[in-house]
């Protein structure tokens, strides 16, 4: 039996024997430093702010594991040395090169020049971050591992700061292990509990001190802007109301106006009712996409109907579901929000991950549709593409994607992937966490019952579900163009009605299946493109309907998961409406390039706990869209 449940992440530590505390982990290295933090000088530790920062990652300090958040805080000393240096780092003068507001910017506003990296000639893109590109996950990692390693600086200080002796050498010793944790917004919580974690929701957190315990304004609940004049952040910034939000905002009380509060309230009731279709997503992406970039990028490729969700497509559903019009909603303020960080680190280990599963395909030379600050669009980038703004050495050169390709590289690695783990060994911990022997939505399922309306036995005897010890998978794919509006925006798809015409209301309707989210920035960037006479940039993704097939047919909706009975429930029953993140809803007929098909596929489960399903004779359903609006 698998245990589908954010409580899998501690089984596995164990089976790994990874315990909170192990010492070093020897993960595709052959041996690692035994330098403590205890030793790091500090010399040794903190680059100049002047001259050419180069990104080591924790170096010196061995090879640990990132664990995911709820984990972390299982070690009392990692987790308290984690909360001060991260709110040491916040608390560093904006105008310091290696501040978080500095580093935030990096990922777009304001705009200008990090490190010494100037623009490219022919660009007129907004910040370093690639997105809708075969590079988005690679330039993610120097971005992560540049963040992980001001971060320990600031632990190290911490650390140092409580008194000599032995309280000083323990919170040393947790320091050395100190690596940025990841939040997985896809397994299961534990029982009872929100897959949105409480620690990130409230203002205030409790933390022990030199001199005692106390309450501090909580890091992981917002950043507090603190420039020395408000006309430098007018200027930075740019955007109202961002021009005047004194700190980074979640689920705005009333989006893109400057008298608006986070409501951290709102956000975990729309995370956990997409969650399952998240984790059937990101299982999908482990178990069926063997191509990188089809993996990596949600740039859309012609007649691929069996590739149509990647891991960026996932990865845009939280920032949207989250930000719901706040700072992680828009491209050039995301960075902002302390929660930009656990997600990418989450996605930083997606890539790992999959690079474990599929080692022979990796960055393959693409033509770019969306440039950055310093690759314009047309260009070609490929495995040594500079990634920018990221220095690997003082001469000036910088990281390419074939430089990251490790972890390790950086001086961390995942609790799957530590102590030297197989490939198969990987698998199973996909399966355990995110799967099992089935695709996503598949008949052999979680232990955990497929709804409250439906055991495993009611669901797994449904008539024309199985033949011949296979079943069909359905996943609605959905392409739409990147630009369609200013900003970003959702597709919202439903089996059954989408009850009141709100888009709040939806995110919570009973029968939502999933959302299609679009991450953008507000630059008016579509505008330009067209008057340039540039084609527009389409993105793509997939939500998974079998779950949600599943059911609707233990609810007696459908009698039957014979593909004719299915197909004519999809005809009656498939919907879906579109809205703007600050909740604007969007007619689907003027939202360009919007197409919405129904794929299926013949899945054959695997046999073993360390299997993959497999997936053929893809076909695609035109009739139960054709004729709806955004319907191909």
């Amino acid at each position: 039996m698998h245990i589908h449940s954010l409580t899998a992440h501690a089984a596995l530590l164990l089976q790994l024997g990874l315990a909170i505390g192990t010492p070093l982990l020897q993960h595709q290295v052959e041996e690692l430093s035994s330098t403590s933090a205890s030793s790091y000088s500090q010399h040794e530790r903190r680059q100049s702010s002047n001259g050419t920062f180069v990104v080591t990652g924790v170096a010196g300090a061995g090879v640990h594991p990132r664990l995911e958040l709820r984990a972390m805080q299982d070690d009392a000393d990692l987790w308290n040395l984690y909360i001060l240096g991260l709110r040491r780092f916040y608390d560093t003068d904006q105008d310091d090169k290696l501040s978080f507001y500095q580093i935030s910017g990096i990922h777009g506003r304001p705009y200008g020049d990090w490190d010494g990296v100037p623009p490219a000639e022919d660009t007129d893109s907004p910040g370093y971050c690639l997105h809708v590109s075969n590079l988005f996950l690679t330039w993610h990692r120097p971005y992560l591992a540049l963040y992980e390693q001001l971060i320990y600086e600031h632990v190290i200080d911490a650390a140092n700061s409580f008194p000599a002796g032995a309280v000083r050498r323990r919170y040393l010793a947790a320091a050395g292990r100190f690596r940025v944790p990841y939040w997985d917004w896809a397994a299961v919580p534990p029982n009872g509990e929100s897959v949105w974690p409480t620690v990130v929701t409230t203002p205030t957190i409790g933390v022990t001190l030199p001199n005692g315990t106390a309450n501090i304004s909580n890091p992981l609940y917002a950043y507090n802007f603190h420039p020395n004049l408000l006309e430098d952040q007018v200027i930075d910034m740019f955007w109202d109301p961002f021009t005047q939000w004194d700190e980074s905002k979640r689920y705005p009380t009333q989006p893109l106006t400057t008298l608006s509060e986070s409501q951290n309230n709102l956000i975990g009731s729309v995370l956990d009712n997409l969650r399952n279709n998240l984790m059937n997503r990101l299982y999908n992406q482990f178990t069926y996409y063997d191509n990188f970039t089809l993996f990596s990028t949600s740039a859309w490729i012609e007649n691929g109907i069996q590739n149509a969700d990647s891991a960026e497509s996932i990865h845009d559903v939280i920032h949207n579901n989250v930000g719901q019009g706040g700072s992680m909603t828009y491209l050039e303020f995301s960075a902002y929000d302390p929660i930009f960080w656990l997600h990418h680190t989450m996605m930083d280990r997606i890539l790992a991950l999959w690079q474990e599963l599929h080692p022979e395909s990796y960055v393959q030379p693409r033509v770019t549709g969306m440039g950055s600050y310093t690759i314009p669009v047309g260009m070609t980038a490929d495995a040594n593409t500079p990634l920018a703004p990221f220095h690997k050495s003082s001469n000036g050169d910088m990281y390419t994607s074939n430089d990251v390709r490790s972890t390790t590289t950086f001086g961390y690695t995942y609790p799957e992937l530590a102590n030297n783990a197989s490939t198969a060994s990987v698998r199973v911990a996909m399966n355990t966490l995110y799967g099992s022997n089935a695709a996503a939505g598949g008949p052999v399922r979680r232990a955990q019952p497929i709804s409250s309306a439906a055991s495993r036995k009611q669901v797994e005897t449904t008539p024309g579900e199985v033949i011949d010890g296979q079943y069909r998978h359905y996943v609605a794919n959905i392409v739409s163009s990147r630009f369609a509006v200013n900003g970003s925006y959702s597709v919202y798809v439903f089996l059954g009605d989408p009850g009141e015409e709100e888009p709040s209301n939806w995110q919570l309707s009973h029968n939502l299946v999933g959302s299609h989210s679009v991450f953008a920035a507000l630059t008016k960037a579509g505008a330009r493109m067209k008057t340039a006479g540039m084609n527009p940039i389409k993105v793509t993704g997939a939500i998974p309907l079998t779950d949600s097939l599943l059911n609707k047919a233990a609810a007696g909706e459908v009698k039957s998961m014979d593909s004719e009975t299915v197909e004519r429930y999809l005809r009656r029953s498939l919907q879906w409406r579109v809205a703007k993140m600050d909740g604007t809803i969007l007619d689907a007929a003027n939202v360009s390039d919007l197409s919405i098909t129904i794929v299926s596929a013949r899945v054959n489960p695997a046999v073993n706990d360390d299997d993959f399903p497999s997936w053929s004779d893809f076909r695609e359903l035109k009739a139960v869209t054709e004729g709806k609006v955004g319907g191909r």
